[in-house]
């Protein structure tokens, strides 16, 4: 592997170069004080010269790759090829030798070396500078080869790497893999590894540009910020450009036995604690503003002269002074879209402005008035967003205010009362936006209520949400005291006043079983526990039929998995295993006569894994179970009058997007298929294949194919066969 050993720089071989990197950066050497290994401009143009055994054809691809430090406009390093010599040894001799050592006298047998740099210091302090630097090449065991050859060494890459250690840069990447500092560029000049054959992606990067510029640098910028409005030094301050226009070197580090200095190539500068800054400068001409979060920006060109001879460095000086932005005002209202009527709300303004100096939290926390209003002042030209809390029924909202102008704006909120009233019963309020994404992902709003902060939503809670109302309730990882009598007391009451409710938590049904909630409405009491992973939909249910419920995979905290005990009137809907059935996973159950519905899992709906979509297919079913007026599938009351014709309805909805409903009809015990064919007439789906008996049936189609492939959108058929009839109707898949 590379390593430093006095003053010898190894470098390895290296498989094929395949990555690249966004974050650039570069090492210097130096001594313990920082200050960087460099020769004096007095010793530059570096005069290389080459041993005597040196073959000819090598010489135009030495001098490429010594060449290439010349072509940086940024930086006024020169080499010249002195000729030859009969120097073979990398000794301080005053010669910068640069030998192919064919017999391999400096190398160990089985080495892995290629090549090695050797450089001589002098000085201490400030005055430590290189005098001498040879370049050794083990052409025993890895030959150059002038064209890239399959399995033989770059010349002109690998020569470009190891006088590169002359001008004093270092290995770039991690210490260690690598030796050297800053980020893991494999495609730099500077990379620590080579690689065969064709190396022509070892060109120059900005960290090689950078690294040698900020040694021998043409353009220095520098100056100061300060606050227009006090005259003091203004720090964090950034400098900013459209374009990479600074190399920027920080303190030394001590690494593989060296200091070493890190570097990065840079778009954005950030002005020190003192108000001041200091760069290398890249391009000849950039544009640069300097911003700070409730500051106006200030923008100027900056342009350099055309790069003078060696040494001389043009240092410009570009100061700013940054004035504060004017104070706009925001005014706004929060009502009802329909009634025009207020809408009580909390207030609250977040900067998203990425600019140095934005306060970390809300800059504004405030409530609307009784007429709805809010006002507030915040700095101008920043971006924000204002975020609304309504009072339930109405879902929270925001709104982004871009570049505020200086004299403020207007933020109406128009709200609609949300569908879903969500609750948030785990301590910790985890797992909302698994609950939140499944709901988005129907079109459906929500009010989030978190009984943590907010209390046990009530009666007047209930109220104020439009029929259907629904209740989603979820307890997370609550393990003890999962609904409390007051929470199942209220949900009673909310049942009983005709409401709809999910209830999802994987030790509800275990703590809670004894409680009229669960005993009498719900329908379940516990039976154990389970961690399979897998729970099964039943055949013809309106929710389930012919999906597959995975509980793994999501929020990855299902633990206590509740199997369930059906009584009342309770019908299974999800088992838990797939081909054996291990035990009841959910149910539902509903009152005609007080027109309530429930769905109870035995775990938490944030478990199950929403990869393919499952989760939003399963809330989907059981919402639209929820909207249907009577109840279905088999219900006891559903096959009180008996139909007196055979009928197939047409779906519904339709056009469908995910999942459609299939209603028919028997007025007598049959054997029935409901199949899917496409308009060429082949079969896609048989979704019902069973004995039934008279009554109104239906089922949900969840637009899969019978290998559960999504079907593409378009025109279907679906047949419903008996023993005596046949009907068939057409729907339409949409994406």
């Amino acid at each position: 592997m590379n390593r430093y050993k006095d003053k010898i720089l190894k470098s390895a071989p290296f498989i094929v170069l395949l990555l690249s990197m966004v974050i650039f950066g570069f090492s210097i050497f130096t001594n313990s004080s920082g200050y960087a290994r460099r020769y004096l401009d007095s010793d530059i143009p570096f005069v290389y010269m080459l041993n005597n055994i040196t073959p000819a054809n090598y010489v135009p691809a030495i001098d490429a790759g010594t060449q290439v430090w010349e072509n940086v406009p940024s930086s006024y390093w020169e080499f010249e090829n002195g000729g030859f010599t009969a120097a073979n040894t990398d000794m301080q001799d005053g010669i910068n030798l640069i030998f192919f050592d064919i017999q391999g006298v400096n190398f160990t047998p089985g080495t892995n070396t290629i090549a090695y740099s050797r450089t001589w210091t002098s000085g201490s302090g400030s005055n430590y500078h290189a005098t001498e630097s040879d370049l050794v090449w083990n052409a025993r065991d890895y030959p150059p080869s002038t064209t890239g050859a399959t399995n033989q060494q770059d010349l002109q890459s690998v020569i470009a790497h190891e006088v590169g250690h002359h001008l004093g840069l270092g290995h770039s990447g991690p210490a260690g893999g690598p030796p050297g500092v800053g980020p893991l560029i494999t495609a730099a000049t500077m990379y620590g590894y080579s690689s065969n054959g064709d190396t022509t992606k070892r060109s120059l990067h900005y960290d090689d540009i950078a690294g040698v510029s900020a040694i021998y640098p043409v353009w220095i910028m520098q100056g100061n910020v300060t606050d227009g409005s006090t005259g003091q030094p203004f720090p964090d301050v950034a400098l900013i450009s459209d374009t990479i226009f600074a190399a920027e070197v920080f303190a030394p580090i001590f690494s593989n036995n060296n200091y070493q200095r890190p570097g990065y190539y840079r778009d954005t500068l950030l002005v020190s604690a003192d108000g001041s800054y200091e760069a290398t400068i890249l391009v000849q001409n950039f544009n640069l503003s300097a911003v700070y979060f409730g500051y106006q920006s200030e923008a100027t060109t900056v342009s350099f002269g055309n790069p003078g001879g060696i040494g001389q460095t043009e240092t410009q000086a570009v100061d700013f002074q940054l004035q504060p932005s004017p104070i706009a005002t925001v005014i706004g209202n929060v009502q009802d879209s329909v009634s025009g009527m207020p809408i009580n709300s909390h207030i609250m303004v977040l900067p998203t402005s990425k600019k140095p100096g934005k306060p970390n939290g809300f800059m504004v926390d405030t409530t609307t008035s009784i007429t709805g209003d809010f006002s507030f002042d915040l700095p101008a030209h920043e971006d924000y967003l204002v975020r609304i809390r309504p009072e339930p029924p109405y879902p929270e909202a925001s709104y982004l205010i871009e570049n505020l102008p200086n004299n403020g704006t207007i933020v109406e909120f128009k709200l609609l009362p949300a569908e879903i009233l969500l609750v948030d019963d785990d301590p910790l309020q985890k797992y909302e936006d698994e609950f939140i994404t499944s709901l988005e992902g129907n079109s459906k709003s929500y009010y989030l209520w978190r009984t943590a902060t907010d209390g046990i939503p009530d009666s007047s809670v209930f109220e104020k949400f439009f029929d259907p109302k629904v209740v989603i309730w979820y307890s997370g990882d609550a393990s003890d005291s999962v609904l409390t009598g007051a929470e199942q007391q209220n949900l009673i009451k909310f049942l009983d006043s005709g409401g709809n409710l999910i209830l999802t938590g994987q030790n509800i049904v275990e703590k809670s079983d004894s409680l009229p909630l669960l005993k009498n409405y719900v329908g379940v009491t516990f039976d154990k526990n389970l961690t399979t992973p897998l729970t099964s939909g039943v055949i013809g249910d309106p929710i389930t039929s012919g999906i597959i419920v995975p509980t793994v995979g999501g929020a990855n905290n299902q633990v206590s998995k509740d199997a369930l005990l059906v009584s009342q009137n309770a019908q299974p809907i999800l088992n838990y295993g797939t081909t054996t059935l291990l035990g009841v996973a959910a149910i539902r159950n509903e009152n005609n006569q007080k027109h309530w519905k429930l769905v109870c899992l035995g775990f938490g709906l944030e478990g199950v894994n929403n990869t393919e979509g499952i989760r939003d297919t399963l809330l989907q079913r059981i919402l639209n179970w929820f909207e249907k007026p009577l109840s279905i599938g088999e219900q006891n009351n559903r096959f009180a009058v008996v139909p007196k014709e055979y009928e197939l309805k047409q779906n519904y909805p339709n056009p469908f997007n995910a999942s459609t409903l299939i209603e028919y009809s028997l007025p007598k015990p049959s054997d029935v298929i409901l199949e899917i064919y496409n308009l060429i007439g082949q079969q896609v789906r048989v979704i019902v294949d069973e004995r039934q008996r008279a009554g109104v049936h239906s089922i949900f189609w969840n637009g899969r194919d019978k290998f559960d492939r999504e079907v593409a959108t378009g025109i279907y058929l679906y047949r419903l066969k008996t023993d005596t009839h046949q009907r068939t109707k057409k729907m339409i898949m949409i994406k």
